[in-house]
């Protein structure tokens, strides 16, 4: 089978699946095709959200630049172009209806909580305006030089004049992203910046935290420091929920804290103030509250009690002190004692040892290298004609449903251009 197309969209995520509906839409007089690796258009939508499809955040679109990792700046014409107010009217222009969370960080999600209606809607919009698409079409070799760009698959070869390229990064291949392209656009003379896992839960060496794994505590702050930094200042401060596990610490802040970390482990180390809404001397009045109660009861009500018996126990053992958390009286307690308590909740160190592998990331940081990409159009600045969009390029954000507006923005900027 050997066909041509006037726009070909090789790649059936978020963000090509907005390049070849938009372009589409601009030229419907045009042949418009994606390629599709995998049995389904927009799998990785399946699983944004837990299910529930984080599709934007309601933020000021300027708040998605300090969300983003990784060369924000190269964003700027993407997500003005086509912001979450114009993601939130494009949802609902396929009839579908969404609610935002103002609780969880202003989060947008469908309000079904389905993320497969989203993607039944896309698949029927593209049948709507007559998009073909080639799904277990895994793409082998592309020629770039001359007027049409030849696309190689398993037993056949598509031919078009414009191409956009949306395959992803490495993060869960099960959804047809498994960075195969990188290799065949390495050898085009593109840059693709070391991929590594981002949005990660983290690995910790300090094994004793494993004893609580299961237990989760709510609006921490994690400082991440440089080891061999002379000031001691914090890189970043994250706060937000975490989760400890049998290995280290996951959830949003845990999350959140991996991406600014993930290129060099052992140049970071986190401290993690577990109770940011209560200061040194506050922690230690609450203490010694009730003078004939122990200083774990004392304390009880404001930390999980198996986390609490953790840095209790924890402190009892670094301070060699004969007394005991448990069955003392609190008025018996000196100020030193409670010191170790004290630093154990508000600078907790913790060393990372390692992230997830890139297959379980949530997404991939690293990829085509901005600096052979246009960011205002989204077109290649070696071949005429080739545009990029969504995680396959060097750039990725937080959670919160910034990332899959990055996808849609820069598929849609694709489109335009074209």
């Amino acid at each position: 089978m050997n066909e041509k197309f006037d726009i070909l969209v090789i790649g059936g995520g978020p963000a090509g699946i907005m390049a070849a509906l938009t372009a589409k839409r601009l030229n419907k007089d045009k042949k418009v095709c994606i390629v599709e690796a995998s049995d389904r258009i927009g799998k990785k939508l399946r699983i944004t959200g837990g299910g529930r499809c984080n599709f934007t955040n309601n933020k000021d679109i300027s708040c998605f630049f300090e969300n983003t990792v990784r060369n924000e700046k190269f964003l700027y014409s993407a997500l003005y172009t086509f912001s979450n107010e114009d993601m939130k009217a494009f949802v609902k222009a396929l009839g579908l209806e969404y609610i935002v969370e103002n609780n969880n960080d202003d989060k947008i999600y469908l309000k079904s909580g389905n993320s497969m209606e989203l993607i039944k809607a896309l698949e029927k919009e593209l049948e709507k305006n007559d998009v073909r698409v080639f799904l277990n079409s895994k793409v082998k070799n592309i020629e770039f030089e001359g007027n049409s760009k030849k696309i190689y698959l398993e037993n056949s070869c598509l031919e078009s004049e414009k191409i956009i390229i949306s395959t992803g990064g490495k993060s869960y291949p099960q959804t047809g992203s498994d960075g195969s392209l990188f290799k065949i656009l390495e050898k085009n003379s593109y840059k693709i910046v070391e991929t590594v896992s981002a949005l990660s839960p983290i690995e910790i060496r300090e094994k004793f935290l494993r004893e609580i794994a299961g237990i989760s505590l709510e609006k921490i702050d994690i400082y991440i420091y440089e080891k061999y930094s002379k000031k001691k200042r914090a890189k970043k401060i994250i706060n937000g929920d975490i989760i400890f596990t049998h290995k280290g610490i996951g959830g949003p802040a845990a999350l959140k804290s991996s991406s600014y970390i993930n290129r060099d482990l052992a140049s970071f180390y986190i401290e993690a103030d577990f109770i940011p809404n209560m200061d040194a001397d506050e922690i230690y009045e609450q203490a010694k509250l009730y003078p004939k109660k122990t200083v774990f009861n004392n304390l009880k009500d404001i930390l999980p009690n198996n986390f609490l018996k953790l840095v209790l126990k924890r402190a009892e053992s670094l301070s060699e002190s004969k007394f005991d958390f448990f069955e003392d009286q609190s008025a018996n307690m000196s100020k030193k004692e409670i010191e170790y308590v004290v630093e154990l909740l508000k600078k907790s160190k913790m060393t990372p040892k390692a992230l997830c592998e890139i297959e379980k990331a949530t997404v991939t940081s690293g990829g085509v290298s901005v600096s052979d990409i246009d960011s205002s159009t989204m077109e290649s600045k070696i071949h005429k004609g080739v545009y990029f969009a969504g995680e396959l390029i060097d750039v990725d954000a937080l959670t919160g449903g910034y990332n899959l507006q990055i996808a849609f923005s820069t598929g849609y900027l694709a489109a335009l251009n074209i």
